[in-house]
């Protein structure tokens, strides 16, 4: 079979069977981008008709839309002969070499269809403007002007509006001139669903998903079953997770398309958008053996990479980059491109072209968690940390939790210890009843704890105690391994610190978990030797609230309700509970008693964040060989 070339979404296929034979179904098909019926139709009506130019022009722009240029301008010229003064096959024949960016050949045709009718004519501005958006080579400007010209001469023709539309929605920046050009096209013909359909793209595209509905609905109202509504419906339905009404709907669209290769790929495309990779890549195979269509490498690149068929994508994507026009290559390219590179072992090479990727569409900052994890399974933890960062800088008001997550734990393993407590206090502000980011910033505080002089501070106590209190307010069977961390670690500091019923205590929730550690077992057997207390001494009952725990403590002969604050040091008061405990002396140690158990010299604090006028830290209780247990909301006096 002989090969056609193919640009952008489109191909050119055989004339399908030819029912309707009129000039308006000729256009019906056009507008449902039926092009192979269009042309099968046009074919058949200059057949029926040899002198009618308009035939001509349109077959002409329906090769045009399929990119077979040579074709186009062949139809174009023949509509010349037949009719040297019908200026809109001269039009045809200068969109012909915009497309191959020849401006003064173009100029001369143009300018030739203008000497054929005068300065009032519609059609003239029209079709000129089409040809100057619908370009491989567009001027939006040019376009703008002569539709505004038309305009100017009669402000309701629909078909004006329409090309405006396509022209605004072809630029950066110029949505909503595109919607206000569609609507007004609407108003002046309600049957004009592809300016509906091109609507409910751009509310797509802005993730309006309802204003986006309601456009499709509007395109199926005014044209039952239409095509590009149905296609374009079936995409958002994917976008918004409604998988099996996209099918449904994708299939509707591909009973009612030309049977043609334009179809297949754009079927191709939607097989891919819904991660059915496999299956795209078996359409994508099969039209390569008939096209060699640049654009067809694209998606092959592509489809191979979401296969895992590295070595074939990266010859796909090279093939397409050696074929497409410089300007016809996008952001997501060079993602590719890169993402190829790197899973064949070329790695700077891969890192620049995902970097330049980022530079091309500032939108698509998701590709540094590319890059990082790049890094990071190669154990370059500050470069993966850096570049999680470039991803959370890009985009600061999106960046989420697992973001922060990925930079603190990348920072940690390049003892960036610093670096990584910011990142993962950022992660307990996002999600402040998840245990984990407590449970990160006890491992950085163990990493900071240097044993000087066989001495350990417990930095971390505080971050384990509220990993300990998050965990059993949430879920401790989904937590367990962090508990037995939590555990174990309270066990080994209250042992050297001579907290021995407390060490106990924990060392028992410990062994609870995971009974077959060996250290727990050996260290249990070492504090027992030095300790002589009740493991089963007396409880009190904790009183809870929905602030949390209060215990009943004096402190400094005063008695007071004191909310149970695992992590703070010592005992935190705001202003009001420091008056009641110091009376009118200013005082920055203080003497507590619970029970019959007490302890001097207890660190005091004023904190502005107390949920109660008093709270009392686990580590005085520690100290007292209490423990707060959360199983019996109880004190337990070891």
């Amino acid at each position: 079979m002989k090969k056609v070339k193919l640009i952008g979404l489109l191909f050119l296929c055989s004339v399908s069977i030819v029912k309707a034979q009129s000039f308006e179904d000729g256009i019906k098909a056009m507008d449902a981008e039926n092009y192979a019926t269009a042309k099968g139709i046009f074919t058949k009506l200059i057949q029926q008709q040899p002198l009618e130019s308009k035939n001509y022009y349109y077959l002409g722009v329906v090769f045009s839309i399929v990119t077979n240029i040579d074709s186009a301008r062949i139809i174009f010229n023949k509509g010349t002969e037949v009719d040297t003064k019908a200026y809109s096959n001269f039009i045809g024949l200068g969109r012909t070499y915009l497309d191959q960016n020849n401006q003064q050949k173009a100029q001369e045709y143009f300018d030739k269809a203008k000497s054929l009718t005068n300065q009032k004519d519609i059609n003239l501005y029209l079709y000129l403007a089409d040809a100057y958006s619908a370009s491989h080579y567009p001027n939006f400007e040019q376009a703008i002007t002569l539709l505004n010209k038309a305009i100017e001469l009669n402000n309701k023709v629909p078909e004006v509006y329409w090309v405006l539309g396509k022209t605004y929605e072809a630029m950066l920046n110029k949505s909503g001139d595109a919607v206000s050009s569609f609507e007004r096209s609407t108003e002046l013909n309600p049957a004009y669903a592809k300016s509906f359909t091109r609507i409910g793209v751009i509310w797509r595209k802005a993730q309006n998903y309802n204003l986006s509905l309601a456009s499709f609905q509007n395109a199926l109202k005014a044209i039952p079953d239409f095509p590009p509504a149905l296609r374009e419906e079936a995409e958002l339905f994917y976008y918004t997770g409604q998988y099996e009404k996209a099918e449904e709907t994708y299939q509707k669209y591909l009973s009612l398309a030309d049977k043609g290769d334009d179809t297949r790929y754009r079927y191709a495309q939607f097989l891919f958008l819904t991660k059915k990779y496999q299956d795209a890549l078996n359409i994508l195979n099969e039209l390569k053996s008939r096209t060699d269509a640049v654009i067809l490498y694209r998606l092959l690149g592509y489809a191979n990479y979401e296969t895992g068929n590295y070595p074939q994508g990266l010859i796909d994507i090279n093939t397409y980059f050696s074929k497409a026009e410089p300007e016809k290559i996008i952001a997501s390219d060079f993602e590719y491109h890169g993402k190829l590179l790197i899973k064949t072992g070329n790695d700077s090479i891969g890192v620049l072209d995902i970097e330049k990727a980022i530079m091309m569409d500032s939108t698509r900052y998701d590709l540094y968690n590319d890059l990082a994890k790049m890094q990071y399974d190669k154990k370059n933890y500050h470069e993966a940390a850096m570049d999680y960062k470039k991803k959370i800088d890009a985009s600061k008001k999106n960046a989420v939790l697992v973001d922060y997550f990925n930079e603190g734990r990348s920072f940690f393993y390049a003892n960036e210890f610093e670096r990584a407590d910011s990142s993962f206090i950022n992660v307990i502000q996002m999600n402040p009843a998840w245990p984990i980011g407590d449970l990160w910033r006890a491992y950085i505080m163990q990493s900071l704890d240097k044993p000087v002089n066989d001495s350990i501070k417990g930095l971390a106590a505080p971050f384990y105690l509220i990993v300990i209190d998050k965990a059993y307010a949430a879920d401790t069977a989904k937590y367990q391994k962090e508990l037995f961390s939590a555990f174990k670690y309270m066990g080994d500091i209250n042992a050297l610190r001579t907290n021995y019923g407390a060490s106990l205590y924990y060392y028992a929730k410990a062994s609870a978990i995971n009974a077959t550690d060996p250290d727990v077992k050996a260290t249990i057997d070492a504090v027992k030797k030095n300790y002589r207390g009740s493991a089963s001494g007396n409880s009190v009952a904790a009183t809870k609230n929905e602030m949390g725990y209060l215990l009943a403590v004096t402190i400094n002969g005063v008695e007071t309700s004191a909310l149970y604050a695992p992590g703070i040091t010592g005992v935190g008061v705001t202003q009001d509970g420091y008056t009641a405990i110091s009376g009118t002396s200013p005082i920055s140690k203080t003497a507590i008693k619970i029970g019959e158990r007490s302890a001097k010299n207890v660190l005091v604090s004023v904190l502005t964040d107390l949920k109660q006028p008093v709270a009392i830290g686990a580590d005085v209780l520690n100290k007292m060989n209490i423990v707060f247990d959360y199983p019996s909301g109880a004190l337990l006096f070891r």
